[in-house]
């Protein structure tokens, strides 16, 4: 096989081991490789020489830097449980008070009790909490229906509220234990290369028989950056199945 130049990135696709697909992803920022192999020096006699070597620990290393978050790679790398169920997001709101109330940006799906209703000093940004009432309030309370409309007497209208509660929607949670552990996958990486001698384009495929994942889950936020989350694969000792005979723990495959 001709040498080939690595460049650009493909597709990766993690597996549970029973074969089920577990994360497909296409906007790789960076996959890595290295293989490492390493003497253990025996050493005796006078001479500052070894007289054997001895293998040591391979010490392989495969991460994948991805440019975006997925509960995937927070299940592969991090452990985390993800599953879909009724959330509940805190919420704050500021808004000015005007005859006829306020509504509530997810009023109609508002946790009821959940509300606190602030009044904001226009000079000093001071808070002073107005009470709930069933009906009829006075300038330091406020009532608030089921559909998430808030409303004061007409002293109030016109000031600045601060409005803080709790809605919930159907969604997606990952939560993440002290206890937690990820579990062991197969991947594989697909991508092409270019043959600078026909110029045309090689099919190549890395695939890791079984590994664990590990590294950094990025979920930070900064103004005008993407973040990046960086997952680190440790290299296990496959079982024998019937697409791995011999119990390799790697293979790389190219179309040439």
């Amino acid at each position: 096989m001709r040498p080939l130049v690595f460049d650009g990135v493909g597709t990766i696709v993690a597996r549970n081991l029973d074969g089920s697909i577990k994360y497909v992803e296409d906007k790789v920022t960076k996959v890595t490789l290295q293989l490492q192999f390493d003497w253990q020096a025996v050493m005796g006699g006078d001479s500052g020489y070894a007289f054997h070597y001895t293998a040591g620990d391979l010490q392989d290393k495969v991460s994948i830097e991805v440019p975006r978050y997925s509960a995937a790679i927070a299940d592969m790398s991090q452990g985390g449980k993800t599953e879909k169920k009724s959330i509940t997001f805190d919420e704050t709101e500021t808004a000015f008070l005007k005859s006829g109330g306020y509504k509530l940006a997810f009023g109609d799906a508002f946790v009821e009790g959940s509300d606190e209703v602030y009044l904001k000093d226009p000079d000093t940004d001071a808070l002073t909490p107005l009470t709930r009432v069933a009906s009829t309030p006075t300038d330091q309370q406020y009532t608030i229906t089921a559909e998430g409309l808030i409303e004061s007497t007409a002293a109030n209208d016109g000031k600045e509220l601060l409005v803080t509660y709790v809605w919930t929607e159907q969604g997606t949670e990952t939560s993440f234990s002290g206890t937690r552990r990820p579990t062991a996958f197969k991947f594989t990486h697909r991508f092409k290369l270019i043959d600078d001698k026909t110029n045309k384009e090689i099919q190549c495929q890395l695939t890791i028989f079984k590994a664990l994942g590990g590294g950094t889950l990025d979920v930070s936020q900064e103004r005008k950056k993407a973040n990046t989350s960086t997952m680190d694969l440790q290299v296990m000792e496959p079982d024998r199945t019937p697409d791995n005979p011999n119990g390799y723990a790697m293979t790389i495959k190219f179309g040439i």
